[in-house]
């Protein structure tokens, strides 16, 4: 029996041996865990059986997990679990049971799993991911994808370049182009080549941002290309954005809708590296790297002649893309406890708020995520409350979804996640813990929920059950948490 290697993201090991991007290279990593300085561990997934111990660092350890809890194998591009080890001879179950979703492992029983589902070991979730890429703790561009490892990747080679030409004097060229869906992050790639280049120039990097489509406004247009003194009554001349961007970033949003008219004010100063601010006669010279900011495909934009080609060419020799959060799952753990912390909630997640924050859908990307995250933080403050837990997140759901009906109050947007695949001989007789005649007294479960401050994991653990199965019996039986409790 091997013993999975284990490494935090941002240590060496980890990035000699992530970085060099190696195709179907499988891990188990941790998304949630009571012990913060476990989050981010990966543990590699071969083809022979590794075991998954109790995790344990400096900040304590998850008890609820056993020595050797369970077993992980790569079998076909499919990481199969299984609860408990043999790894002395002898079968040994674990004590609390390893749970995929509201499924809990028979003793002998093996589940296999692919990209971005999840297991849970005590209080520790686990997702299988794919290539996960290690994330500089620095980073403004957070998560474990490869392909936001690539987008960093490319940002680092194009600020490289940048701060070359700027030190030497020579004229700088480079331009990045940055395409991805509505909120999914664009804005963040530029302030992430601003923080890398501030860093490279010792913080004298200026950063300036403007709306591209708003060019055709005068007025806009002398903020991006300055103004002469005296170019009209009582105005006075002041650089615009290019000019005050030298030696920095200057990132041009929403640059798919700039109106055709004005394309070629902007190829001409990309082209030539110079703006001629309005009613000046003598072109000011500026050295910055461009970023250009776009939900739009520009490529078909060309084709139907409402976007110029050469000023795609111009700004497209560097590109990165950034995809939905449905296409990088594993990294909607990362950017929710980053997100949490920003508003407030520095604590470690519990392992049912990733499970269900990774189970939602978010058509509105990091935006979405982040206005999810700002309405949980309310709630909880609302409430007294330090930490969020699931009973926040349900409260959260249930007004969100409610707003997006017209406001009836409903369950949680399915999972985008698919279902587990049991792979043994008792398929036929798996449980459905979910059923209502399997609910406990409703003075016996009144009386537990009131017995552990209403935690409904601490009330599942009990039980032998998910939290969420808590919540169905609670509705099932009319127990309601009180509201200040």
């Amino acid at each position: 029996m091997s013993h999975a290697p284990t490494f935090k993201p941002g240590d060496k090991a980890a990035r000699s041996r992530l970085g060099k991007r190696a195709r179907d290279t499988f891990a188990l990593v941790i998304v949630a865990s009571p012990i913060g300085s476990a989050v981010g561990t990966v543990v590699e997934v071969g083809a022979g059986p590794v075991v998954l111990r109790r995790i344990v660092g400096p900040d304590g350890e998850d008890d609820w997990m056993s020595r050797e809890h369970a077993t992980a194998r790569l079998e076909r591009g499919r990481v199969f679990v299984r609860d408990g080890s043999d790894s002395d001879g002898s079968r040994k179950p674990s004590a609390n049971g390893t749970w995929v979703g509201e499924l809990q492992l028979d003793e002998d029983e093996e589940i296999d799993l692919t990209h971005g589902q999840t297991v849970r070991t005590g209080r520790t979730l686990w997702m299988v991911v794919l290539n996960p890429v290690p994330c500089p703790d620095d980073s403004l561009l957070i998560g474990i994808s490869d392909v936001l490892g690539r987008t960093r990747d490319e940002i680092s080679l194009v600020v490289s370049q940048t701060a070359l030409r700027l030190a030497s004097n020579r004229r700088v060229s480079q331009s990045l182009l940055v395409t991805g869906a509505r909120g999914a992050g664009k804005q963040v790639v530029a302030l992430e080549a601003h923080r890398l280049l501030e860093a490279r120039r010792d913080g004298k990097a200026p950063f300036r941002q403007v709306s591209a489509p708003s060019l055709a406004d005068g007025t806009v247009a002398a903020d991006l290309f300055g103004v002469v003194d005296k170019y009209a009554t009582d105005v006075k001349g002041r650089p615009g954005y290019f000019e005050q961007a030298h030696g920095g970033v200057l990132l041009l949003d929403e640059f798919g809708d700039t109106p055709l008219a004005e394309q070629a004010k902007l190829l001409n100063a990309l082209q030539e590296r110079v703006v001629t601010p309005l009613g000046g006669r003598k072109a000011v010279p500026f050295d910055a790297l461009v970023v250009a900011a776009t939900n739009r495909d520009l490529d078909e934009l060309v084709a139907q002649g409402k976007f110029r080609e050469d000023l795609l060419d111009r700004v497209g020799r560097f590109r990165v893309h950034l995809p939905s959060l449905e296409a990088r799952v594993e990294d909607v753990p990362f950017l929710a406890q980053a997100l949490f912390t920003r508003h407030g909630m520095p604590a470690p997640l519990p392992w049912d708020v990733v499970e269900s924050l990774v189970q939602r859908d978010w058509p509105g990307n990091v935006r979405e995520l982040d206005a999810f995250v700002e309405r949980m933080v309310a709630l909880a403050h609302v409430r007294g409350e330090v930490v969020v837990d699931l009973d926040t997140y349900e409260a959260a759901a249930a007004s969100v979804d409610g707003l997006a009906r017209g406001g009836a109050a409903g369950p949680p947007a399915a999972s985008t996640t698919g279902p587990a695949t049991r792979t043994t001989a008792n398929v036929a007789a798996a449980r459905a813990p979910h059923e209502r005649r399997d609910s406990p007294p409703r003075d016996e479960l009144l009386e537990a929920l009131i017995a552990n401050d209403w935690n409904k994991s601490e009330v599942a653990r009990q039980y032998g059950k998910h939290p969420r199965q808590i919540t169905r019996w609670m509705q099932y039986l009319g127990i309601e948490r009180p509201s200040g409790e």
